[in-house]
């Protein structure tokens, strides 16, 4: 039996304060929704059998997590209920010194903070409707909080395409600066990928376009189990509008359905290296960029 250790579940779908270049929110057919506190707790019960394989629980999805009033709750919650691990992305617009106060006293592990140059410009192209110098500014207030009260790890990752690769060395050097290494802080690094090839332009935007991995055996099908903002287990990251109809995780056991079909189909085809012949993996970068990140 395949048990992940990594449950990630969307608190916020379809709703985010940005229109980032390397997002498809614009295709995303699921319902705008922010994932109820009630929904949430059955989720957590049903993962309670399987806790000890369970290193992390990223509350992020298909929207800006900081849109969900109830976030630092959420963490609370998982927090006595004693998981481990609890994190999220977020493009820090709305990461305000009370909101961050609240993570942090909330017990939250982990957070991933996307910023995507080292020059305003850089930033804001990439990551269009946020305000370069407001995000900056926050994360640098977050990172003094958490050095007085808390004990949260930072990550600060940098998402590396054409427009902004000339940026990376001065940026980790700049961020690395401003981090602590006694908290596990670390400045980190993904090439863009191209959402299971459905991102309109990826080739132009590219790193790596040479580079490929067509005979891979994706991770995510392994470690990790994705579960929408309403209850519904998708099939793996890339899965923004449910590939398959696999059932609520709120009222049923998401290790069984883990480890039943299409996941054994797709996992045994991937084995005997014909990703080539799977609809939604065969031009997938997904893995690529997990493979080559710093």
């Amino acid at each position: 039996m395949i048990i992940p250790n990594h449950i990630q579940i969307e608190t916020v779908n379809g709703l985010c304060t940005a229109s980032c270049n390397m997002c498809t929110i614009s295709n995303w057919k699921r319902d705008p929704n922010i994932m109820d506190n009630i929904t949430y707790i059955k989720i957590l019960k049903n993962f309670l059998d399987y806790q000890q394989n369970i290193k992390y629980i990223t509350l992020h999805g298909c929207g800006e997590p900081l849109l969900d009033d109830n976030l630092s709750e959420k963490i609370k919650i998982a927090k006595e209920m004693n998981f481990s691990g609890i994190g999220f992305a977020t493009n820090c617009t709305e990461l305000s010194e009370d909101i961050s106060c609240n993570l942090i006293e909330s017990g939250l592990d982990t957070i991933i903070c996307s910023i995507d140059g080292i020059k305003k410009d850089t930033h804001e192209s990439i990551r269009k409707g946020t305000n370069f110098e407001k995000v900056v500014s926050n994360v640098l207030k977050f990172i003094q909080l958490r050095n007085r009260i808390g004990k949260t790890k930072i990550l600060i990752r940098f998402i590396r395409q054409e427009i902004n690769n000339q940026e990376w060395p001065e940026f980790f050097s700049y961020w690395t600066g401003k981090l602590d290494c006694n908290f596990g802080d670390q400045v980190i690094r993904f090439d863009i990928h191209n959402w299971g090839d459905k991102l309109t332009h990826y080739k132009t935007k590219d790193v790596n376009s040479s580079v490929g991995f067509n005979k891979v055996v994706c991770e995510y099908i392994y470690d990790r189990i994705v579960v929408y903002s309403n209850g519904d287990m998708g099939f793996c990251c890339a899965d923004d509008n449910g590939f398959f109809n696999l059932g609520n995780v709120s009222d049923c056991d998401p290790i069984s359905i883990y480890n039943n079909n299409p996941f054994n189909y797709y996992r045994k085809m991937m084995q005997e290296g014909r990703i080539d012949e799977l609809e939604h993996c065969r031009y997938c970068t997904i893995p690529r960029s997990r493979a080559l990140r710093l």
